[in-house]
């Protein structure tokens, strides 16, 4: 067992995987990573399929690779979309074995690199005086083009309308409204919350059930001034978003949508923090609600 700073411990990803044989190629290519992820990594595949022939093939492209795995089928799901949810039993039984220090639950399409981890570890002791989360970014690639766009921060923001904190020397976190990752990270503490906590329940948080079983810590205590707990490390001169908190969506999908795909709506992310108004926050309703929070920091102060 190799032991890493800037890695966790002993790590379990549940990766949430209804089984599609076609999709068997985007396990295969983020498994690839799981091993570095932590000094010690138990992936639990979360499934819908309890079939010997589907359990196998899956099997087949996570063996080998340097890590331990086990599979959970629930018992009741009820409805194929709780299955997001499926895991947190699995994180509940773990968390009573107290040498598991990270909990990270993935969906079976999004890639999580070393360098990502790493960041997550540096990123969770500079915000955690300010009882704050670091947070990843879902970004995609379209045809003939190098650039990652995002589908779930759609447009430019307008920087000194979100709530930021600067860390270090140009060096600093902003709070995109209701930012969705489709997965989370959380250490012991904050796994130990999350479990004790309103975010535990399916009726918890703002997004559909489906989304909502991977919004984590996002909108439990959160501070006074920000939207969620959770936050994206960028440059403070340049505007330019850490590529360290970037995960590929591996189907890039919504970036490129197939011949009867969903037309969404996607953003170069390095076009997504702006010095200048957007038309976005220039909207009436919009303004309107910076001008009441700014006028309202304005007299609280005075």
């Amino acid at each position: 067992m190799r032991s890493d700073h800037n890695i966790p411990a002993k790590l379990v990803i549940a990766v949430c995987c209804h089984f599609n044989e076609v999709r068997l190629s985007y396990l295969d290519q983020i498994s690839n990573q799981f091993a570095s992820l932590g000094s010690e990594v138990l992936v639990v595949i979360v499934t819908n399929t309890s079939n010997a022939e589907e359990i196998k093939k899956l099997e087949s492209v996570i063996a080998g690779k340097g890590f331990n795995y086990q599979f959970f089928v629930p018992d009741t799901l009820g409805h194929p979309l709780l299955l997001t949810w499926a895991h947190f039993p699995v994180f509940k039984g773990l968390l009573k074995d107290e040498s598991f220090t990270h909990f990270m639950y993935l969906e079976d399409d999004t890639l999580i690199t070393r360098e990502n981890m790493s960041y997550w570890i540096e990123g969770r002791e500079l915000l955690r005086p300010y009882g704050l989360i670091p947070s990843f970014m879902r970004v995609e690639k379209k045809a003939n083009d190098d650039r990652w766009y995002s589908s779930d921060c759609p447009h430019p923001f307008y920087i000194y309308a979100l709530p930021r904190i600067e860390v270090s020397k140009n060096f600093g976190f902003v709070n995109f409204p209701e930012l969705y990752q489709g997965m989370y990270l959380l250490d012991r503490e904050l796994m130990i919350e999350h479990l004790n906590g309103s975010t535990y329940s399916p009726n918890s948080g703002v997004w559909g059930i489906q989304e909502k079983a991977a919004q984590g810590l996002t909108f439990a205590n959160v501070p006074k001034g920000y939207t969620t707990r959770n936050l994206i490390p960028y440059k403070i001169d340049s505007l330019q978003i850490d590529g360290r908190c970037l995960i590929h969506h591996v189907p890039n999908n919504y970036a490129q949508p197939g011949p009867n795909g969903k037309i969404v709506i996607t953003a170069p992310v390095d076009q997504l923090l702006s010095k200048m108004p957007t038309k976005e926050f220039l909207a009436p309703k919009n303004l309107r609600k910076f001008l009441r929070k700014y006028l309202r920091q304005r007299f609280k102060r005075s």
